[in-house]
């Protein structure tokens, strides 16, 4: 029993890997629009940008999620906390509010995660992400996973969901089969 629940444990991580590079790439270049390509751009020229002009956004979150996709959670964090106490707009905010939430699960503080994505839920209730963290920690606790499970397989019917992510939830789901 203690090699499958650590086979399951890899597995798991590796699902979640998975799903964080695919989402990450597709926020990162589909889901925030910007009139600018700043594949070329370095991490030091944006935050020089972003120092002169911190209600730039859609570079914020771009910047951010580099850091997040690289697990420099710290660098992450500011920027994520900035965009979900300055911006106006809901999309922003519930996004960067998950993302602090995942990185909080990701330091071992379950509650505190939950609240963060919970309060990202409540700002957008069709955030597919904040959806997808929620279900992730609660498939992976017996006393919710059911509830994650549903969480999960609902995502799997919404069509604002990327093929790509509906694989990696499938292979988690998988994963916790019984």
């Amino acid at each position: 029993m203690i090699k499958s629940k650590w086979s399951l444990s890899t597995l798991f991580v590796l699902l979640l890997s998975i799903f964080l590079y695919i989402n990450l790439t597709n926020n990162t270049s589909n889901k925030i629009e910007t009139n600018t390509n700043l594949e070329s751009v370095t991490n030091e020229e944006m935050e020089i940008v972003i120092s002169q002009n911190p209600d730039i956004f859609p570079m914020r979150i771009a910047l951010a999620n580099r850091y997040f996709e690289e697990y420099d959670y710290s660098s992450a964090l500011s920027h994520f906390m900035y965009i979900a106490q300055n911006s106006n707009e809901p999309s922003y905010i519930s996004f960067s509010l998950a993302q602090i939430g995942w990185m909080v699960f990701e330091s071992g503080d379950k509650n505190t995660a939950l609240n963060y994505i919970e309060e990202s839920i409540n700002i957008l209730p069709t955030s597919s992400i904040a959806k997808t963290y929620k279900g992730i920690i609660f498939i992976q606790e017996d006393s919710t996973r059911s509830e994650g499970k549903e969480i999960l397989n609902d995502l799997l019917l919404d069509s604002n969901v990327e093929l790509e992510d509906k694989k990696v939830i499938e292979e988690i789901l998988k994963s916790y089969e019984n």
